[in-house]
């Protein structure tokens, strides 16, 4: 085949009235592979190699033995490169084609990804909301919690201060009772601080007969001498309770040992008046048998159950007052 015939088909090639011809010519749409394979293949330079490669195939040359061979050898030749040609063409428009299929897939595939991204970011947004809005109403009750705990950390203190004041008053109170009453006996009188209190304790040794409430004159002695105490501290409290063993007492006067208790601590409160004292500072309280300090079983126990217990109280209102100054 001549360069010049190439050259005039490669020309009529770029007429368009000649291209849908030659692929018409070519792609027979029933029998030929390409066209079954690849319907959708229309690509200009694929058809200009077929049909160069027709031309150059069915050629028939003219001039003698030797070049006749070597014409056929070198179309064959390149037939087999125009083969090469379109089958790469073919395989890298396949391969981009699945490429562009996997690139696609892949596409989806993180714009679905990115879809859950969203809803999760937005559920953490909406949860790490909440988790402000209970963080900032927390943040608000230690606040006021903070608040509390300062105001009951200054009344603590208050009472603290009142408690320490009071322990104060107490000591002197016992130091001032103990000194006035240290000439009588221990199994006569006892002066004790319990509980915030003085307990001065008098048995009945020192103040009745049995069976009997009237004050003897050593026991009148002994509260003449704690009145004036009491008198030179008008913010101290006054209660006088009268306690007994548990043996039965029944007389005209007294219909049991409550009565009889009741009755001492009335007497000890009018002698304690007589004094001076206020009434209003003063108590009377008769408690019979029902709180003993010691055994019942014994005479020694006994003794010390038939008692009567004078118990002196700071002030607290005072106090409080001195502290709020």
């Amino acid at each position: 085949m001549s360069q010049f015939k190439i050259l005039t088909l490669c020309h009529k090639f770029k007429e368009k009235r000649w291209q849908k011809k030659a692929a018409n010519k070519i792609f027979d749409k029933k029998n030929h592979f390409f066209t079954k394979k690849y319907t959708k293949l229309n690509n200009n330079y694929v058809l200009l190699y077929l049909e160069i490669f027709k031309i150059m195939a069915t050629e028939e040359t003219t001039t003698n033995s030797n070049r006749k061979s070597s014409s056929k050898f070198w179309v064959w030749i390149l037939a087999g490169a125009l083969i090469l040609l379109t089958s790469a063409y073919i395989i890298d428009k396949i391969t981009s084609n699945k490429k562009y299929k996997n690139l696609e897939t892949k596409q989806q595939q993180t714009s679905e990804e990115l879809k859950k991204i969203k809803t999760e970011t937005a559920s953490k947004e909406e949860a790490y909301y909440d988790l402000e809005k209970k963080y900032n109403a927390l943040n608000s009750q230690v606040g006021g919690l903070k608040d509390s705990s300062n105001t009951k950390q200054a009344e603590i203190e208050k009472m603290r201060i009142q408690l320490a004041q009071q322990d104060s008053v107490v000591k002197v109170i016992n130091k001032l009772v103990t000194g006035a009453m240290n000439g009588f006996k221990n199994d006569e009188l006892k002066v004790q601080v319990r509980d915030g209190k003085v307990y001065v304790t008098m048995l009945d040794k020192l103040l009745f007969k049995s069976g009997s409430a009237d004050v003897e004159k050593k026991g009148l002695d002994a509260i003449k001498k704690l009145s004036k105490v009491l008198l030179n501290n008008p913010d101290i409290g006054i209660m006088v309770e009268g306690h007994t063993d548990n043996l039965p007492i029944k007389t005209s006067q007294y219909k049991d040992n409550w009565d009889l208790s009741a009755a001492r601590a009335t007497n000890i409160v009018r002698l304690l008046s007589n004094e001076g004292l206020p009434q209003k500072r003063l108590t009377a309280s008769g408690r019979g048998e029902f709180s003993p300090v010691a055994s019942n079983n014994t005479e020694a126990g006994r003794a010390m159950n038939r008692r009567t217990e004078i118990i002196l109280t700071p002030n607290l209102d005072e106090i409080y007052k001195l502290t709020s100054k």
